[in-house]
């Protein structure tokens, strides 16, 4: 990732779509508890031509279940 500043009032941020995509499935599957500031990032990335890597609903579909006793 690297930021670079086009003027002291307006970062840039430049990281691989991969990443930012990776951001933007984080965003979807959390996007009740993040409230109003995930739903501007997610409209950010979404502006920017980020697309989620995978459907949401499939990180969601997956739990952690702890080894059997």
């Amino acid at each position: 990732m690297q930021i670079d500043r086009a003027d002291h009032d307006d970062p840039t941020l430049q990281t691989q779509t991969s990443l930012a995509a990776d951001l933007l499935d984080g965003l979807i599957a959390y996007r009740q508890e993040l409230g109003r500031l995930g739903a501007d990032l997610e409209e950010m990335l979404r502006a920017a031509g980020i697309r989620p890597s995978s459907p949401w609903r499939k990180a969601r579909a997956y739990r952690y279940q702890p080894p059997p006793r």
